[in-house]
């Protein structure tokens, strides 16, 4: 039986940690630049930067266009942005699920990731 994953069109996926790269992708898109992606997540902004590089070449698609000093979303990045939501539902369910398997019953354990890519918290104030 062939996994989903096992196909050679979705070994892309598994290279260089993808879910750390949507998840800089999903806060890039939001908040409209690598650094002010790169200060929500708490990261430097380099390493912003190089998840947007590897997961556009990863793809084979272009993300982004600078306009001034906005990164503005290019039409493969909004289809790619519907399914980094899926992907992040898909993990909290399973992160629900796994719960019930869990000795204490919790959603997840003191240190463990929650299920879903972090979620940058919201900066704009109308600043490009």
């Amino acid at each position: 039986m062939t996994t989903p994953l096992a196909l050679p069109a979705l070994r892309r996926y598994l290279r260089h940690g993808t879910l750390p790269q949507l998840a800089a992708f999903e806060a890039v898109v939001r908040l409209g630049s690598a650094t002010r992606a790169a200060q929500a997540l708490c990261v430097a902004q380099p390493t912003i930067s190089g998840h947007l590089r590897k997961l556009a070449d990863a793809l084979g698609v272009r993300l982004f266009e600078l306009r001034g000093k906005r990164l503005v979303p290019t039409a493969a990045a909004i289809a790619l942005l519907e399914a980094t939501h899926e992907v992040s539902a898909a993990l909290a369910r399973c992160e629900q699920t796994l719960g019930a398997y869990r000795e204490d019953g919790s959603p997840a354990r003191a240190g463990a990731p929650t299920g879903s890519m972090p979620r940058a918290p919201d900066l704009s104030d109308g600043r490009a």
